[in-house]
């Protein structure tokens, strides 16, 4: 049976698209640089045109995630906020782990973070975000990570303090 993109991702993700989740991220980080956010400014951001950006506000402020009106600033609801922090953290998880594990060049790991932060599932990501701490704290070697990542996971998981491995304690890691 084939699982639509949203599937897994959670219950406020799942109603809206990639896409979308792109103009909140880009208003999140235009409110935050600029304190405020503009339908040219988010055009600008990502790099589509004007009218694009109006369809898209207007679906997100019918799912209740930005106050928009038109010639009027763009602004977040609670909802909303709370919602494109999440995203911008999966991006720069996502991001941190490219450059700083993996050695990739700065463009090409933000382009590629975001595109897989719209299609990782909640739990996954929730997962390798631990992963990526345990990994800037651990003095374990490179061969033994893998295995002494399962170990830090099931000690968390027993002690009650991980809650990125809920849901997850059946899969099998590989190796």
């Amino acid at each position: 049976m084939k699982q639509s993109k949203a599937a897994g991702r959670g219950a406020n993700r799942a109603a809206i698209s990639g896409s979308q989740e792109d103009y909140l991220e880009a208003i999140l980080e235009l409110t935050l640089s600029d304190g405020s956010a503009r339908v040219r400014d988010i055009a600008g951001r990502v790099d589509v045109a004007k009218s694009s950006v109006t369809v898209a506000l207007r679906a997100l402020s019918r799912a209740g995630l930005v106050h928009y009106e038109p010639y009027q600033l763009v602004s977040l609801t609670g909802t909303g906020r709370a919602l494109s922090e999440k995203i911008c953290g999966r991006h720069r998880v996502l991001r941190d782990f490219m450059v700083k594990v993996l050695g990739v060049d700065d463009g090409v790991a933000d382009r590629n973070a975001c595109r897989i932060e719209h299609a990782v599932e909640d739990g996954v990501m929730r997962r390798f975000s631990c992963f990526v701490g345990f990994m800037s704290r651990s003095n374990a070697r490179a061969r033994q990570l893998p295995a002494a990542f399962r170990k830090h996971c099931r000690f968390e998981r027993l002690a009650g303090r991980c809650s990125a491995c809920e849901g997850l304690d059946t899969v099998e890691p590989i190796v």
